[in-house]
């Protein structure tokens, strides 16, 4: 059934109220009904993962200036349209605006898939007649780091490292709790420090989603929290060739990033190729330049297909992830005076007036290769069976300020092999309901190179683990629920050198049994609201650098020492969720609550310690039963056809419960407004405004400095898109972040004891697509 976004005379009305005036709604009206206009243009909204009907989304056709919404089942209809070019506007709850250009000759039926999740979509692609396109906002966070994307997902945030990293917070959960998986394969060389960026080119990532429950269960890696899925758009048979070039300019930092990317396929292949080359300079905060936070990638990334015949197809992938980044100057010192000066220091030692692309010591280098090659099968309509592999070669180094030496011979060299083995099956049970199941083996060698002249941070280790999922799912229209088991059996080698003398070699091994459960359901009470809620245990075997971190981590600064008594964390974690779709507007509200028994956390001691290679703040690794609780909000209304509003507040709490005190690196309570603005065909303006409050749940002891004051940070993008002809199109994108320069500090970010943060940044980016 066809639905308008507004009726008429409400539509009239607020178009007066908003300055459009009566002419404005009549002129959309006129323009749909002009004679010999008798085409009809309908089709569906699915959820690309699962086919699922996406309700209530929202249509606008810009050439017949006309916005429909679709209905409970995703259907959707225009009639009366004029042939020509057409196009079309697709939005939903927690989605970003995309467009899709058609030549409309006939009558004509799409099927639209959004890519969407019922926890989260930030992020929208859309395919028709089966080609898929890569997430245009997902192209246009290339220039940064993949946390920026992430960040714009409803109770994300950064734990950062200054400018050269940052690692996702979701629901106050971050780190080893949180796993990352690159297209199907849990990330290596992040399950310790939290200093470390994902090794992930995000030019690559056309789709970033966060899962919780069921799905996260199906998932290697250790986590208690959700699982964030990284994945570049699929292949399909019988597409079209492909191509997009991009250049973009970053006034902070005079950042230059260039991508590339070329496709084709055919009935049995497809390919596709994608390259980036960033390079970035000393980046300044308002008031100075922060010395030695340049940036240098050089990445690249090959996705192919094999369609044997329809019911067996294979698949490969390699990426390839090369950087170099520097470490602020001014956050390592070479005695306990200076370092007692440098934290809380309005400017930070070492800084310079002139501005350099130098990458010097203190610095990082990191070279991450990810190969992936699986095969599936259905030798009927009900089974689908797929096996996969995944290997990965993690070579990070770490440089510090040698004193009396040169600095050109790394603290740390680490070179880490892992690979995976899975099996997986899912099974049509008839309508509505299936099982998935698999079964997984992966095991690690991590070992540091010699050379060094510095005993590790973290020792050799050899490690393994078998895990077995099934699930079953139950999807009607109005009820659903899932629920899903997991088991893993961790081992742990470690190969350690004692700190005293003698040196002495020492091994210890570790086995933890771990295993998850997870039931969720949605009852969809009417046309409009949807009621959802999950009940999720899950337990997570300490990390190797949670047990045996001993030494100087020099990407944050710190001294870290581990405790290898460690025992697994236990979580139990309960959600509720509301979520109401009307005429133009939709809100969702999710509340959880999570204990977590043996919940290990990284706490800042009230003391210095001085080494031959400076002094250092020191962190240990502690264990407590913690209580983490909160809660989200989103907001989507279309006021018109040519203004769009969204809104996001996350609120987070979390206690220690063991000691009665908050817990140390809680999110701040944060809000996000934004405005899309279409003033024209092809012309898009978005301002979005961050407010950040400070972080007063925290006793003074727990932190070196007290958490930084409230901050709010404006950001404004213009976009222009240029159709040009054999469906070509170029892109043109100005934007700037913190507009008005604001001087602050996140509580977030362990910079913040020695720097503010970055200041205003103008991008410039251009892109040709065909």
């Amino acid at each position: 059934m066809l639905k308008s976004v507004v009726p008429y005379r409400l539509m009239l009305c607020i178009a007066l109220l908003l300055g459009g005036g009566a002419d404005a709604g009549a002129q959309q009206v006129g323009r749909q009904g002009q004679a010999g206009c008798q085409l009809t243009l309908s089709g569906y909204l699915l959820s690309e993962h699962d086919e699922e009907a996406l309700g209530y989304g929202t249509i606008y056709a810009e050439g017949a200036g006309l916005g429909i919404q679709a209905d409970s089942a995703g259907y959707f209809e225009f009639t009366g349209l004029c042939a020509g070019s057409e196009v079309l506007r697709f939005s939903h709850l927690g989605c970003d605006g995309k467009s899709l250009a058609i030549d409309l000759q006939r009558d004509t039926q799409l099927t639209v898939y959004l890519h969407h999740h019922d926890n989260y979509t930030e992020t929208v692609t859309i395919s028709a007649a089966a080609n898929a396109t890569y997430s245009r906002e997902q192209d246009q966070q290339a220039t940064g780091q993949l946390s920026d994307a992430l960040e714009r997902i409803t109770g994300v945030s950064s734990l950062r490292s200054g400018t050269s990293a940052a690692k996702p917070v979701h629901d106050g959960l971050f780190g080893n709790r949180l796993s990352l998986q690159n297209n199907g394969i849990a990330q290596s060389g992040q399950q310790w420090g939290n200093d470390h960026s994902p090794e992930i080119d995000p030019w690559v990532a056309a789709y970033v989603r966060v899962v919780e429950g069921v799905e996260a269960l199906r998932y290697a890696g250790p986590t208690v929290a959700a699982t964030v899925l990284i994945e570049p758009a699929p292949l399909r048979a019988n597409g079209e060739a492909e191509g997009k070039v991009g250049y973009g300019f970053q006034s902070n930092g005079l950042g230059h990033v260039l991508n590339a990317r070329i496709g084709d396929s055919g009935k049995k292949t497809a390919y596709r190729l994608s390259a980036t080359g960033k390079l970035r300079g000393d980046q300044q905060s308002p008031d100075y330049y922060l010395r030695n936070t340049g940036r240098r990638e050089a990445n690249a990334a090959l996705q192919f297909a094999r369609f044997h015949n329809e019911r067996w197809t294979s698949r490969l992938y390699y990426s390839l992830f090369n950087a170099e980044i520097g470490v602020l100057r001014g956050s390592q010192v070479g005695n306990l005076t200076d370092l007692e000066l440098a934290i809380g220091r309005e400017e930070p030692f070492f800084t310079e007036e002139e501005f350099s692309y130098d990458v010097a010591s203190p610095r990082q280098t990191v070279t991450h290769h990810l190969l992936k090659a699986e095969t599936e099968f259905r030798p009927n309509e009900e089974n689908r069976f797929t096996l996969r592999y995944g290997g990965q070669l993690n070579d990070r180094k770490e440089f510090d300020v040698r004193r009396g030496s040169p600095d050109d011979r790394a603290a740390l060299s680490l070179l880490q092999w892992t690979h995976l083995l899975e099996g997986s099956w899912h099974r049509e049970l008839g309508s509505g309901r299936h099982l998935d199941a698999n079964v997984q083996y992966d095991f690690a060698f991590n070992d540091n190179q010699p050379g060094t002249g510095v005993l590790p941070l973290i020792p050799d280790y050899n490690a393994n683990r078998a895990s077995g999922y099934l699930a079953y799912h139950y999807e009607k229209d109005r009820f659903q629920y899932h629920a899903g088991l997991r088991y893993d059996r961790q081992f742990y080698e470690a190969i350690t050198i004692t700190r005293s003398l003698p040196r002495v070699v020492e091994r210890f091994e570790h086995v933890f049994q771990t295993f998850g459960g997870s039931l969720e359901g949605r009852w969809r009470t009417n046309d409009r609201l949807s009621i959802t809620g999950g009940l999720t245990l899950r337990e997570r075997a300490p990390q190797i650098n949670e047990l045996y971190s001993n030494g100087l981590h020099q990407g944050v600064s710190g001294i870290e020492e581990g405790d290898r008594t460690l025992q697994a964390e236990r979580s139990l974690k309960m959600t509720m969720g509301l979520q109401l779709n009307g005429a133009g507007f939709s809100l969702k509200a999710t509340g959880f609550a999570q204990p977590i028994s043996d919940y290990i956390f990284l706490e800042p001691q009230p003391e210095f310690r001085l080494t031959v290679r400076g002094a250092f703040p020191l962190f240990l690794y502690r264990a407590g039963d913690a209580f983490l609780y909160g809660g989200s909000f989103q907001s989507w209304w279309q006021p018109r056809p040519d203004w769009e509003v969204d809104g996001r507040l996350a609120i987070v709490r979390g206690r220690n419960r063991t000691e009665g005190r908050p817990l140390v690196y809680v999110p701040s309570d944060n809000l996000r407004l934004g405005v899309n603005y279409y003033p024209a065909e092809h012309w898009k303006l978005r301002a979005e405004a961050l407010f950040v409050s400070r972080q007063s749940r925290l006793d003074p002891e727990q932190d070196f400095l007290v958490p930084p004051p409230a901050y709010s940070l404006l950001d404004l993008s213009l976009e222009r898109e240029i159709p040009l002809p054999s469906n070509r199109s170029l892109h043109l994108r100005a934007a700037a972040q913190n507009l008005f320069n604001t001087q602050y500090r996140d509580y977030l970010d362990r910079q913040r004891y020695f720097a503010d943060a970055s200041g205003r940044n103008v991008e410039l980016r251009i892109s040709y697509e065909w």
